[in-house]
């Protein structure tokens, strides 16, 4: 089939790049297994999601339409996990309420790259094929620059009780194999490089 273009492996890239998971937390009267199992069941939706990018299309209008569609879906799913999280309390462990007020920043920061990026794709829909390929890389940037970043979800696995918590969660398991599958799909000889994946703790278990 060819060389895919720039704005095709943008494209690929995308559901790449969200396989860095980000969690945030539960109530106060729950073990540390307890809320961790909780805040990976509330933010799996959502990274199944943003791991899910559009298909490819033959012409560019086409793939900057879905494209679009894809990254509104995400903030709409990443906007009912951050509704689900805000029931949710400090993690019952030292610091807490410091983890979850880190991951919620992390994924505020998610959400506006998101947001950022398909007010810029929106931008090139109906222009001249040519403009919307050369333009589509440019802007998926805020997206394609989360690669670069440690997940949120560092901050709770560096914890040793949240850790561990997470190695014996039916829910963190789920969502280490969502990040492993979409890392595994987006592999290739034009997809782009894998950002540093970030440890939630049970990656490599079963």
């Amino acid at each position: 089939m060819g060389r895919r273009s720039p704005a095709r492996r943008s494209v690929a890239s995308l559901g790449l790049l969200l396989a860095v998971a980000t969690l945030v937390g539960c109530g106060s009267d729950v073990t540390a297994d307890q809320w961790t199992d909780r805040m990976c069941s509330a933010v799996l939706p959502f990274v199944r999601t943003a791991t899910t990018p559009p298909q490819q299309a033959a012409d560019p209008g086409t793939t900057a339409d879905g494209i679009s569609d894809y990254l509104g879906r995400t903030v709409s799913a990443l906007d009912t996990t951050m509704t689900s999280l805000q029931e949710l309390g400090p993690a019952p462990v030292d610091d807490g309420e410091a983890i979850a007020n880190q991951l919620r920043g992390g994924l505020d920061g998610i959400r506006a790259a998101f947001s950022n990026a398909r007010t810029q794709v929106d931008a090139l829909r109906g222009k001249p094929a040519a403009d919307i390929e050369r333009g589509l890389p440019a802007a998926l940037a805020p997206v394609a620059r989360l690669g670069d970043t440690t997940g949120p979800l560092a901050n709770v696995t560096r914890d040793p009780q949240l850790g561990a918590a997470s190695r014996n969660s039916a829910n963190c398991r789920d969502l280490g194999s969502v990040s492993r599958a979409a890392q595994g799909a987006s592999a290739g000889p034009d997809a782009a490089p894998a950002p540093p994946a970030a440890d939630t703790g049970q990656a490599g278990g079963n």
